[in-house]
């Protein structure tokens, strides 16, 4: 059966996680394991940490990605006074650029779902009246996904290498974590999506917190696999910014050209990861500048950025998400520089 566009209602429990409703009905117990096991280690190692906003994640093992919006429901029978839970939505990986651009929208639809479900269960309304509510929450999802689709301004993505080669050469395919970071507005999604989609992301669409987006490609007759986090620039996500540093492979610092707030916050980004990989004395890493193609707006000079990437140990380099400028040639130089690495370290 295709099993995206399933959705799954899961409690968590630290020690005895729960499904508690699926649809459709038939979606295969493999399916529902791996995603509670996905569902999990994201807040795992707090008990009182949970995202409060929609999130996008891949599950890897199922090659399918899934939105998981996290709530908080009343427990007195939990020491901590409340339960964790959670509400999973299946999509197919090609439709992810579609959920990047609306996600503030569709992260509506959610807490509305879950506001009427915590209101049915205030009110000890039978589980399957709150399950109808899932099950309306799938139908808005499907149709949204069909609606959105037809109207995506996308430019079409250009041709690759068809999956089935990258397949047939998993034992030689190497694997990274990169972590992008920056202040807000400064065009992280949108180089994200211009390198994997070769689109233009052209309303701004704040990251909700965390978006995972992966691409496979071939560097030098190697097959490499970039793993790309784009981790919310706002303070508000500060506490889930330091859940998801750990065992980044290289670092990202994006600025924007004509921001000069932007480059100088900078540093302030470089010293927050290292911060917390302490263990990392030498971060691996790029200053990129985006939005060179503003050249009248300009404000940071190369001169000065180039002297910022030498007093941070970076390598820079200059980008347009617009147009495309230097995007493709940048991820091939930082895989590169990743496969050369982890050759040294072999």
């Amino acid at each position: 059966m295709d099993s995206t566009n399933a959705i799954i209602y899961l409690d968590i429990d630290k020690n005895t996680p729960k499904i508690k409703f699926w649809y459709p009905y038939n979606l295969p117990e493999k399916y529902r394991r791996d995603i509670v096991e996905e569902c999990i280690s994201i807040i795992a190692g707090d008990p009182t940490f949970i995202p409060e906003v929609l999130l996008i994640f891949p599950i890897s093992p199922l090659k399918i990605k899934v939105l998981i919006k996290y709530f908080k429901r009343e427990d007195p029978t939990n020491r901590e006074g409340i339960s964790k839970s959670a509400i999973v939505f299946l999509f197919a990986e090609e439709n992810d650029q579609i959920y990047y651009r609306y996600m503030s929208y569709i992260d509506s639809y959610f807490s509305e779902t879950i506001s009427t479900m915590l209101t049915l269960e205030k009110n000890e309304t039978l589980d399957e009246l709150i399950y109808e509510e899932i099950v309306k929450l799938h139908m808005i999802l499907c149709n949204l996904t069909e609606y959105l689709s037809s109207k995506s301004q996308y430019v079409p993505k250009k041709e690759e290498p068809s999956r089935k080669i990258f397949d047939d050469n998993q034992g030689e395919k190497s694997k990274f974590k990169v972590v992008v970071l920056g202040d807000p507005k400064v065009g992280k999604t949108s180089i994200i999506l211009r390198f994997t989609d070769n689109v233009f992301l052209r309303a701004y669409i704040p990251t909700m917190g965390l978006n995972i987006t992966q691409k496979i490609f071939d560097v030098d007759n190697k097959i490499v696999e970039l793993v790309l986090w784009d981790i919310g620039g706002q303070t508000k996500f500060e506490r889930i910014r330091k859940k998801f540093y750990e065992g980044a492979s290289i670092l990202l610092l994006i600025f924007d050209l004509t921001n000069p707030m932007s480059f100088a916050n900078v540093p302030k980004w470089y010293q927050d990861i290292k911060n917390y990989m302490k263990n990392n004395i030498a971060l691996k890493g790029y200053l990129i500048g985006n939005k060179n193609d503003l050249a009248k707006k300009r404000i940071v000079s190369e001169i000065d950025a180039i002297r910022l990437s030498y007093s941070l140990d970076l390598e820079y380099i200059e980008i347009s998400a617009l147009t495309g400028y230097n995007i493709e040639i940048a991820f091939h130089k930082i895989a590169r520089k990743l496969l050369f690495f982890n050759k040294i370290e072999e």
